[in-house]
């Protein structure tokens, strides 16, 4: 599992990615390792191939490059890709979040939250709230940058799905409209680019249309967020979506209702994030996924 894959900006200091550079190096230790299910692979039909296979998540402009990249080495890849950005050409709520953590830090953060009267509790809260991404805390350091953020952008991402209003003003608060305007046309993949990546022999699946935590809404929400990612899809490419990748991931993020509206659409195999091997008997409706962050090469880049 992907996000991120790109370069250094100074003016994103606090932003986390994976470096194309090791990116490169990472399909190098992959293909040693295990090889790759390759873009001729039936994959509906053939999976069973003790393969890696690769997925993108978040329709992200840097996604098109690497598609060409994985072309040119024949290596399938899935790129999950939400509906709203395409729709009303504005950034969805999470990279919101996202943006806002690239460009402060910590500190400069919670003192920003104490203006809109967002309410902190960092200490008390740390390890019960992250009992999920434990494996992603700085366990030697409690308050850790590291640590502070990691709580602060769960805090926003909750908040979020209660009130979008408040983490909005927070966004505008923090980045300027036009500079929202330059950020966002090299952000996400536009539907030509989407095209593109259909044509280089890539999977396109469905990430949702507003990157929703899907458990948190009830049937007529969900189905009215899927039904629209996947309309959204279908008009640009012209053909039936057989996979869908829940957003955040994990199995609180979906329940039965999702799962019910996915086989409803005839979704062939819907993606999680659990840290394991996917076994021939596993369920279609929980795919797991290791993230990149887990392997060689795979380690968020730092300035030396």
């Amino acid at each position: 599992m992907y996000h991120y894959i790109r370069g250094f900006d100074k003016a994103q200091p606090y932003f986390n990615f994976l470096h194309f550079d090791d990116f490169k190096k990472q399909i190098d230790y992959f293909e040693k390792k295990r090889g790759f299910i390759k873009i001729s692979d039936d994959l509906e039909n053939d999976y069973n191939k003790n393969k890696f296979l690769l997925t993108f998540d978040d329709g992200l402009k840097e996604h098109l490059k690497i598609a060409k990249y994985l072309k040119e080495k024949n290596i399938l890849g899935i790129f999950f890709i939400p509906g709203m950005q395409i729709k009303m050409s504005y950034f969805l709520p999470v990279h919101k979040i996202h943006l806002i953590f690239w460009k402060l830090n910590s500190q400069e953060l919670i003192n920003i939250f104490k203006i809109f009267k967002v309410s902190i509790n960092y200490e008390k809260k740390i390890f019960s709230i992250f009992e999920k991404q434990k494996n992603f805390l700085e366990k030697n350091n409690k308050i850790s940058e590291k640590n502070k953020k990691i709580y602060l952008k769960t805090l926003l991402n909750n908040l979020d799905q209660k009130n979008s209003k408040v983490v909005n003003n927070i966004f505008n608060y923090c980045i300027s409209k036009k500079e929202q305007k330059n950020i966002f046309k090299k952000f996400y993949l536009n539907s030509k680019d989407i095209i593109a990546i259909d044509k280089l022999g890539m999977k396109i699946g469905s990430h949702g249309y507003g990157h929703k935590v899907l458990s948190k809404l009830d049937y007529n929400q969900q189905r009215y967020d899927i039904f629209k990612s996947l309309r959204v899809l279908f008009n640009i490419l012209g053909k039936k979506i057989n996979y869908f990748c829940y957003p955040y991931g994990g199995f609180k993020v979906f329940n039965q209702n999702t799962m019910e509206i996915l086989k409803k659409k005839k979704i062939l195999y819907c993606f999680n994030v659990e840290s394991r091997d996917w076994l021939t008997k596993s369920n279609s409706f929980y795919v797991p996924r290791y993230d990149c962050n887990e392997f060689k090469h795979g380690k968020i880049f730092k300035i030396k």
